[in-house]
This record gives structure tokens, C-alpha cells and sequence, in this order.
């Protein structure tokens, strides 16, 4: 019996590890705040973001990314448009030549949210190539308060005390 409700609480209990491990996944990386511009070949890796996130660069530069964070970081090229995926250790560093203009955006694909991309063209202007503009805000036709990790623990509750249940009552049942 006592194989029988470990069976049972086993995927319960695994279930719940991955709602709880994924939260912070769910809930965003990078800076959680506006996009940083800057011009120059260096782009730092702190506190899970790219800074700057918008990097202008001339044709022919060679950019490095430092990271200055304290957990391993990757720089990827987006759908593998440039370069190869870099693993960055604390401390590491990488670089990359840009021969030709264009907009090179790339991200962090192990931290969500870690998003940014260099900007090959006139590197000395002093307008802006990109214009940085916040994301409008997007509304959900849910009711306030209500979470869809809200309803994942409810639903959560209610297999396990069902089968807390059907477990109960099994036990009665064979004592009788």
C-alpha cells in the first residue's frame, strides 16, 4: 500500500516542482526596464541584461561581450543569423567582427528576456538609428485578482485531495 501512494504523490509532487521552478522563468530576465543605447565595441553582462541593449558600431568593428555577472551567460545570434551560440562563464568574454551593415539582434536564450542587438551602419550620428519607444501595454480579458498560476494551484488542490480521497476511502474499504 505504502508503494501505492508513493506512486501516487509522486507525480503531484513533480508536478509542483515544475510550477514552482518555473515561476521564475515565467516571470521575466533581462532589466525589466527601458532598452539602453550607447555607441562603441563593448557590451557589459550584468544583472541579466545586455548594456547597452541597442549598440551602434561601424562597419568592420569587432564587438566583445564582458560578463560581469555572476552565473553563466550566452551570446546567440538570432535564428542563428550571425555567429555561433557563445557560452560565457563569470568573467568571460567573447567577440564577433560585423563586416557589413545591418541590424544584428541577439539574446541570452537561457535567461528570458535577455534581449539585444547591435547596430552596424553610421555609428557617429548623432540621430538615433532607432527610435525606443515603450511596448504598449497588453491587456487580458481575465478578472482581476485571477492568475493562470492562481487556477494551476487550485486545480493542483483539488487532484490531490481527490486522490487523497480515493486513496482514504480504498484503505476503509480493504480494513472492512
Amino acid at each position: 500500500m505504502r508503494r501505492r501512494l508513493i506512486a501516487s504523490a509522486l507525480p503531484i509532487i513533480a508536478g509542483a516542482l515544475l510550477v514552482v521552478g518555473a515561476r521564475p522563468a515565467l516571470a521575466g530576465g533581462g532589466c525589466h526596464g527601458p532598452d539602453t543605447q550607447g555607441g562603441g565595441t563593448a557590451v557589459e553582462l550584468t544583472a541579466m541584461c545586455f548594456s547597452p541593449s541597442i549598440l551602434y558600431i561601424q562597419p568592420g568593428d569587432t564587438v566583445t561581450w564582458r560578463n560581469q555577472d555572476g552565473m553563466t551567460h550566452v551570446v546567440a545570434g538570432s535564428f542563428s543569423s550571425w555567429g555561433s551560440p557563445t557560452n560565457l562563464a563569470a568573467g568571460g568574454t567573447t567577440s564577433h567582427q560585423f563586416p557589413t551593415a545591418g541590424i544584428y539582434a541577439y539574446s541570452c536564450p537561457l535567461h528570458y528576456g535577455m534581449n539585444a542587438v547591435v547596430i552596424v551602419g553610421d555609428g557617429n550620428s548623432t540621430v538615433p538609428l532607432a527610435r525606443i519607444q515603450p511596448a504598449a501595454a497588453i491587456s487580458t480579458p481575465s478578472q482581476p485578482g485571477i492568475t493562470p498560476w492562481a487556477l494551476l494551484v487550485l486545480v493542483a488542490g483539488l487532484i490531490g485531495a481527490g486522490l487523497g480521497y480515493r486513496i482514504g476511502r480504498r484503505r476503509r474499504s480493504q480494513r472492512a
